[in-house]
């Protein structure tokens, strides 16, 4: 069922309180995990590290991942190479121009490691004034904040040091959550939500966060709104699976539709433009399942699937009809067993007829997207 906090918003007639939409995609690769990471760089996201423990030895882990949105397929990185030889986890990364700056972590390694996407390389280019580990920063055009023991620290990319900007006005808490969006930054802690203006190095409190989570959510910004997904309250058992949109002009929280994946904490998330990913984390099992966030793709079912598309008759002889459950507009690259496209068609009432006119006996590809999201190829023969 759904569960939407609308109140506030009726009262105050704040408008677009529809839902949000995901889209399931192809799972991390690698084994499921907590306590990794995630960042974007370009037009690709990474994820990696982090550990699991479930049978009481912890297995750590060091592989990094590439995510490409366009193919939804994930490829196999050099491993990082800070923590110890296993890896690390609990670190803190950030995404800044062309590169994943990631250290701290549960082994407290000082140095700062950078990854290099164009080279596949890793390089220590710095050493962190203190250990950042089980907490999350953000990023202000070519600068990275981090926080530790009270303090706030940016981080210099034209020459890879750390400045000290002063005391923090509020106490920190373990996994708080952490964001930017323009030239702010924000900072969920489990006693408050603040708002950091770079330009003048000021702190303004916030309207208080009113979900059940108070660590270890998966963290995003799209769309000059802010979203906290999953998370847990309280304890480590106390999982959740809400998702929270703060709207910043507005300094207003709104509950949307539950996350559809499992309830969990720990989990790592990034934002590529307008849309943002999520996934892995645990509720005493780690996930390795992966999501796709947007706030434009409304939907009246959980979440939208390649397995909710139906195609029928396969094979077919005169036409094919395709069908998309719970959702009217989509459209359809229809190719050849040569990648060639033959024939390309749109819906708006759920359904999408597929007529075979001139085609030769053989094999297609009928490649579908919602809102130019790709969602996956359907395979279909004409006899």
């Amino acid at each position: 069922m759904r569960r939407l906090t609308l109140l506030i918003a009726i009262l105050f007639c704040f408008a677009d309180n529809a839902d949000a939409g995901w889209i399931k995609r192809a799972d991390m690769a690698g084994a499921g995990r907590h306590r990794g990471t995630g960042c974007a760089i370009g037009n690709k996201g990474y994820m990696g590290l982090g550990h699991y423990n479930g049978t009481g030895v912890n297995i750590v882990l060091k592989d990094w991942w590439e995510y490409d949105p366009s193919t939804n397929a994930w490829t196999q990185k050099a491993d990082y190479i800070g923590g110890t030889s296993a890896g690390n986890y609990g670190v803190l990364t950030l995404g800044i121009g062309d590169y994943a700056y990631i250290t701290g972590g549960a082994f407290n390694d000082p140095d700062v490691h950078r990854y290099d996407p164009k080279t596949n390389t890793w390089t220590t280019v710095a050493t962190a004034p203190e250990s950042f580990s089980n907490t999350e920063g953000f990023v202000i055009e070519d600068k990275g904040y981090a926080m530790r023991s009270g303090n706030l620290y940016e981080f210099d990319t034209s020459n890879n040091t750390w400045n000290y900007l002063g005391n923090l006005p509020f106490g920190l808490s373990t996994w708080m959550g952490a964001f930017s969006l323009g030239e702010k930054g924000y900072v969920r802690t489990s006693g408050g939500f603040y708002e950091y203006k770079a330009t003048t190095n000021q702190w303004v409190l916030r309207a208080g966060f009113p979900g059940i989570a108070t660590a270890a959510s998966m963290n995003f910004t799209q769309r000059g709104k802010l979203y906290v997904i999953a998370g847990y309250g309280g304890g480590l058992s106390n999982v959740t699976d809400e998702v929270w949109e703060y709207d910043p002009f507005l300094n207003t929280w709104t509950m949307l539709e539950e996350f559809p994946g499992t309830s969990r904490r720990f989990g790592a998330a990034f934002s590529i433009g307008d849309r943002s990913y999520c996934g892995t984390g645990t509720n005493g099992t780690n996930f390795a399942d992966f999501w796709e966030f947007d706030s434009e793709l409304y939907l009246s079912t959980d979440y939208l699937s390649l397995e909710k598309v139906n195609l029928y008759p396969n094979p077919a002889i005169d036409h094919v009809t395709i069908d998309l459950e719970g959702y009217d507009q989509f459209s359809v690259d229809l190719l050849d067993a040569t990648g060639q496209t033959v024939q390309r068609l749109t819906s708006n009432n759920g359904s999408i007829r597929i007529e075979r006119e001139n085609l030769p006996v053989g094999q297609y590809f009928a490649h579908i997207q919602v809102k130019e999201h790709y969602l996956g190829t359907k395979k279909l023969i004409f006899q």
